[in-house]
């Protein structure tokens, strides 16, 4: 809400709300606007500008046939193929295009694919020397965003070379993403930056220029797009904090920070030995049955542990009702009664599953990294029950 306000225009009602300071009616509760700058201002993004919200698009009769779009150079430039075959079949498909023309290499790069972008584009016209263009994207900015401001970067540049007005324009980026974007139309863009990019492909090709935007396969040898990356990293470099933001990345920088701070706070225990500060992944299984036991042994609370139970109120016994204590008799393995049978000793330690680790992992002990594998949690909780279900009496019920 608080990026969305500062996205409006001066005058705009929210903006005027989310600018307001207004005094706090209780102690203990916070605004939307305390809250949204409190958070901002944690991931490093109070004072960075936001960029204005698209508020006219352009209509759906709007004529997009006037760029070219070519996104497909065949299962040659594939990734399964070597960065030859992938050169060879850009070079070939570049032959066709038009030689007598501005020429540009434009490339996006972003830290992480999410932080500190920048621009970079190799412009050559057909009577002049090469022009390089650097660009900041922004302190927050995806390798998308970034692809797309050196290309309109790059256009714009093009636009103002003298003596080139009505010539065709081929632009080869790597991006598909951003070529995509672009392909779905005038009155498709939803961002600012597209409009911006729509409205100067609009331009030129109103002054006589054909425009040509035509995918490459990215690191296998061509020139102008290994320049173009050199000149984006380049970019990436420069002061990003004039740059505006557009309201959703601004969001999703709040949102990473959010997690990594989340996950970092995880309190030290069995599943942070196994898991680190990542979250469970979907597990994929043949049964809900084999799925639930998974996450509840990486959790350290399973359902079927006599300690955990125990440890709940579930299995008292005369001598104790319910404790935590991993030494009491009440938690003991009911296979091995060695130790305790918590989601660490099934899993690792328990003699019964020496046989089952050793196919598993090709070793009778286990190490904590070993849990993250779906299928070797459900082959050990598996087996582990075969064996309770042998040798294990429960306590009668009176």
């Amino acid at each position: 809400m608080v990026g969305l306000a500062a996205s409006l225009p001066e005058g705009d009602p929210l903006r005027t709300v989310g600018e307001a300071v207004v005094p706090r009616r209780l102690r203990t509760t916070e605004g939307w606007r305390e809250v949204g700058l409190a958070a901002l201002s944690a991931a490093g993004a109070k004072d960075i500008p936001v960029e204005t919200r698209l508020h006219h698009s352009l209509p759906p009769w709007t004529d997009s046939t006037v760029v070219q779009f070519h996104l497909d150079l065949g299962p040659r430039a594939s990734r399964a193929t070597s960065a030859e075959t992938r050169r060879a079949a850009a070079e070939e498909r570049i032959r066709e295009l038009p030689p007598e023309a501005v020429w540009v290499w434009s490339d996006g790069s972003a830290e992480g694919g999410v932080e500190n972008g920048g621009g970079g584009a190799l412009l050559r016209p057909p009577n002049g020397d090469d022009l390089e263009v650097r660009v900041p994207a922004g302190r927050f900015c995806s390798s998308t965003r970034a692809e797309l401001t050196a290309l309109l970067a790059a256009l714009e540049a093009a636009a103002e070379l003298p003596g080139c007005r009505g010539v065709p324009v081929v632009a080869c980026l790597d991006s598909k993403a951003a070529l995509l974007l672009l392909a779905g139309g005038a009155a498709a863009q939803a961002s600012t930056l597209g409009a911006r990019l729509w409205a100067q492909l609009r331009r030129m090709t109103a002054d006589g220029s054909t425009v040509t935007l035509q995918w490459v396969p990215a690191h296998c040898g061509l020139a102008g797009n290994e320049r173009a990356d050199a000149l984006a990293k380049e970019a990436a470099a420069l002061p990003q904090q004039p740059t505006p933001v557009d309201v959703r990345t601004l969001t999703r920088a709040v949102a990473r920070h959010s997690k990594r701070k989340w996950q970092a706070d995880w309190p030290a225990g069995w599943y942070r030995t196994v898991m680190g500060d990542r979250a469970p992944a979907p597990v994929r299984t043949a049964t809900r049955e084999e799925a639930v036991d998974i996450h509840q042994l990486r959790s350290g609370h399973w359902a079927r542990s006599e300690q955990y139970l125990h440890r709940i109120g579930r299995r008292p016994t005369p001598e104790c009702a319910q404790c935590d204590d991993k030494e009491c008799p009440a938690g003991r393995c009911l296979v091995c009664s060695e130790a305790a049978d918590t989601p660490a000793h099934v899993l690792l330690e328990c003699p019964c599953l020496y046989g089952p680790r050793l196919r598993a992992l090709g070793n009778i002990i286990g190490a904590a990294h070993d849990v993250r594998r779906d299928d070797v949690v459900a082959a050990l909780a598996a087996g582990y029950m075969a064996h309770k279900s042998r040798s294990a009496t429960l306590p009668l019920r009176r």
